[in-house]
Protein backbone atom coordinates (compact mmCIF):
# COMPACT_ATOMS: atom_id res chain seq x y z
CA UNK A 1 0.00 0.00 0.00
CA UNK A 2 1.74 3.60 -1.06
CA UNK A 3 0.60 6.04 1.52
CA UNK A 4 1.98 8.71 -0.56
CA UNK A 5 0.40 9.56 -4.03
CA UNK A 6 3.41 11.65 -5.05
CA UNK A 7 5.70 9.49 -7.16
CA UNK A 8 9.91 9.81 -7.85
CA UNK A 9 8.98 12.28 -10.03
CA UNK A 10 7.57 14.69 -7.59
CA UNK A 11 10.06 14.00 -4.73
CA UNK A 12 12.83 14.74 -7.40
CA UNK A 13 10.86 17.94 -7.99
CA UNK A 14 10.39 18.49 -4.02
CA UNK A 15 14.53 18.54 -3.31
CA UNK A 16 15.33 20.64 -6.42
CA UNK A 17 13.01 22.87 -5.22
CA UNK A 18 14.34 22.94 -1.51
CA UNK A 19 18.10 23.00 -3.18
CA UNK A 20 17.18 26.22 -5.09
CA UNK A 21 15.50 28.19 -1.68
CA UNK A 22 19.07 27.07 -0.11
CA UNK A 23 21.15 27.77 -3.02
CA UNK A 24 19.26 31.48 -2.56
CA UNK A 25 19.84 31.56 1.06
CA UNK A 26 23.37 30.67 0.75
CA UNK A 27 24.28 33.30 -1.80
CA UNK A 28 22.48 35.56 0.46
CA UNK A 29 24.65 34.78 3.07
CA UNK A 30 28.01 34.95 1.28
CA UNK A 31 26.88 38.27 -0.08
CA UNK A 32 26.33 39.77 3.65
CA UNK A 33 29.27 38.49 4.74
CA UNK A 34 31.06 39.59 2.06
CA UNK A 35 30.12 42.90 2.83
CA UNK A 36 30.95 42.79 6.39
CA UNK A 37 34.63 42.03 5.42
CA UNK A 38 34.26 38.83 7.24
CA UNK A 39 36.40 36.20 5.21
CA UNK A 40 36.09 33.22 7.37
CA UNK A 41 32.68 33.13 7.57
CA UNK A 42 32.02 34.19 3.90
CA UNK A 43 34.45 31.37 3.11
CA UNK A 44 32.13 28.84 5.12
CA UNK A 45 29.43 29.88 2.96
CA UNK A 46 30.92 29.66 0.05
CA UNK A 47 31.80 26.40 0.18
CA UNK A 48 28.41 25.25 1.67
CA UNK A 49 27.52 27.07 -1.43
CA UNK A 50 29.48 25.15 -3.96
CA UNK A 51 28.23 21.82 -1.58
CA UNK A 52 24.52 22.80 -2.72
CA UNK A 53 25.18 23.38 -6.14
CA UNK A 54 26.68 20.37 -6.68
CA UNK A 55 23.90 18.14 -5.21
CA UNK A 56 21.43 20.27 -7.19
CA UNK A 57 23.06 19.36 -10.55
CA UNK A 58 23.60 15.71 -9.67
CA UNK A 59 19.94 15.70 -9.15
CA UNK A 60 19.55 17.75 -12.60
CA UNK A 61 21.88 15.20 -15.00
CA UNK A 62 19.58 12.45 -13.82
CA UNK A 63 20.59 11.06 -10.22
CA UNK A 64 17.94 8.75 -9.03
CA UNK A 65 17.95 6.33 -5.61
CA UNK A 66 18.74 3.02 -7.24
CA UNK A 67 16.01 1.68 -4.54
CA UNK A 68 13.35 -0.21 -6.83
CA UNK A 69 14.59 -3.60 -5.86
CA UNK A 70 15.33 -3.11 -2.40
CA UNK A 71 11.84 -1.51 -1.59
CA UNK A 72 10.00 -4.28 -2.89
CA UNK A 73 11.68 -6.42 -0.59
CA UNK A 74 10.59 -4.18 2.13
CA UNK A 75 6.97 -3.59 1.39
CA UNK A 76 7.25 -7.76 1.39
CA UNK A 77 8.18 -7.30 4.14
CA UNK A 78 6.05 -5.35 5.93
CA UNK A 79 2.84 -6.62 4.55
CA UNK A 80 3.90 -10.14 6.59
CA UNK A 81 4.29 -8.22 9.49
CA UNK A 82 0.98 -6.32 8.94
CA UNK A 83 -0.38 -9.60 8.51
CA UNK A 84 1.39 -10.87 11.30
CA UNK A 85 0.31 -8.09 13.60
CA UNK A 86 -3.03 -8.61 12.03
CA UNK A 87 -3.28 -12.52 13.46
CA UNK A 88 -1.31 -10.95 16.93
CA UNK A 89 -4.30 -9.03 17.32
CA UNK A 90 -7.28 -11.54 16.69
CA UNK A 91 -5.20 -13.65 19.29
CA UNK A 92 -4.38 -11.18 21.68
CA UNK A 93 -8.11 -10.20 21.95
CA UNK A 94 -9.22 -13.83 22.07
CA UNK A 95 -6.40 -14.45 24.92
CA UNK A 96 -8.08 -11.32 26.58
CA UNK A 97 -11.81 -12.38 26.99
CA UNK A 98 -10.31 -16.09 28.65
CA UNK A 99 -7.83 -15.24 30.63
CA UNK A 100 -8.33 -11.22 31.24
CA UNK A 101 -5.56 -8.21 31.58
CA UNK A 102 -3.51 -9.58 33.72
CA UNK A 103 -2.15 -12.81 33.00
CA UNK A 104 1.27 -12.84 31.97
CA UNK A 105 0.40 -14.49 28.28
CA UNK A 106 -1.74 -10.79 27.73
CA UNK A 107 1.74 -8.83 28.89
CA UNK A 108 4.20 -10.88 26.86
CA UNK A 109 1.50 -10.85 23.63
CA UNK A 110 1.01 -6.77 24.34
CA UNK A 111 5.13 -6.45 24.74
CA UNK A 112 4.98 -8.80 20.66
CA UNK A 113 2.44 -6.38 19.52
CA UNK A 114 4.18 -3.38 20.35
CA UNK A 115 7.46 -4.43 19.17
CA UNK A 116 5.69 -5.51 15.58
CA UNK A 117 3.87 -2.25 15.40
CA UNK A 118 7.30 -0.41 15.62
CA UNK A 119 8.70 -3.15 13.11
CA UNK A 120 5.72 -2.40 10.42
CA UNK A 121 5.74 1.67 10.82
CA UNK A 122 9.98 1.10 9.98
CA UNK A 123 8.84 -0.94 6.84
CA UNK A 124 5.63 0.14 5.54
CA UNK A 125 5.47 3.53 6.43
CA UNK A 126 8.84 5.07 7.16
CA UNK A 127 10.28 2.75 4.33
CA UNK A 128 13.42 2.13 5.67
CA UNK A 129 15.27 -0.46 3.35
CA UNK A 130 15.92 -4.10 4.16
CA UNK A 131 20.07 -5.10 4.43
CA UNK A 132 21.67 -2.03 2.43
CA UNK A 133 23.73 0.34 4.20
CA UNK A 134 21.93 3.98 3.84
CA UNK A 135 24.76 5.63 2.88
CA UNK A 136 24.27 4.12 -0.86
CA UNK A 137 20.80 6.04 -0.93
CA UNK A 138 22.88 9.52 -0.67
CA UNK A 139 24.00 11.60 -3.20
CA UNK A 140 27.65 10.94 -4.13
CA UNK A 141 30.04 13.29 -2.90
CA UNK A 142 33.27 14.36 -4.70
Amino acid sequence: MRLSTHGPAGRAQFRRTILQSLIGTAEAEVELRRSRRQRLRARRAERRLDELRRQLSALDDGYRRPARYRWRRSAALGRTVGVLWLVGAVLLGSKIVVDGVDSTTVIVGDAAMLVLTVVWFLLAVARVPVGEPRSSESAPHE
